[in-house]
């Protein structure tokens, strides 16, 4: 049986960690918007790091599966380097996991990160710095991943079978993250 979990933050205090969210690396804070996607509040990403390269990730507390799907609406806010936010999966550790994102400055694409080096799996070229909806799915080997409802990556790969899951950032990126979904399949 599927089972599914939702946050719009909207039950959060502005100013704080959502609650049940564990924060990896950066600055994650919910905030009040009156341009989020469901309204009064959204989850920003606001730390800059304007030199190096630096992955800010916000994980589920307690939340490890192996099939899923998961979807969030995002949006660019600002960055120099980087404009990027998505989707963190199958996370083993800080240095092992994959990562759906899409960037206003290049691209939306499928990477995994293995012993702290990370590598582009699959990359499709569309950008927007508007509000957009990232959805990646899992079936044992088969990722699919998904811009604004298309289908734009599929690929089959064995790295990372299962881990935790949550959100992520890059570098100089300050990122609003909202309605996010999670669903474990059977």
């Amino acid at each position: 049986m599927e089972k599914t979990w939702r946050w719009d933050f909207d039950q959060d205090r502005d100013g704080t960690v959502p609650s049940g969210f564990e924060v990896i690396w950066g600055d994650w804070v919910v905030r009040a918007d009156p341009a989020a996607p469901s309204l009064p509040n959204l989850l920003a990403q606001v730390a800059r790091f304007p030199e190096g390269i630096h992955f800010p990730r916000c994980l589920v507390k307690g939340l490890h599966l192996q099939d899923l799907r998961m979807s969030v609406r995002f949006r660019p806010v600002s960055g120099e380097c980087d404009q990027g936010g998505g989707l963190v999966f199958r996370f083993q550790d800080p240095q092992n996991y994959y990562v759906l994102r899409a960037n206003a400055l290049d691209d939306f694409g499928l990477f995994k990160c293995v012993g702290d080096q990370r590598w582009p799996v699959k990359r499709y070229y569309v950008r927007s710095d508007e509000w957009q909806t990232i959805m990646v799915e899992c079936r044992g080997p088969l990722i699919s991943g998904y811009w604004n409802d298309r289908l734009l990556i599929e690929v089959r790969d064995e790295t990372f079978a299962a881990g935790r899951v949550g959100l992520w950032t890059i570098s100089d990126s300050v990122s609003y993250f909202d309605d996010l979904e999670i669903t474990a399949l059977e």
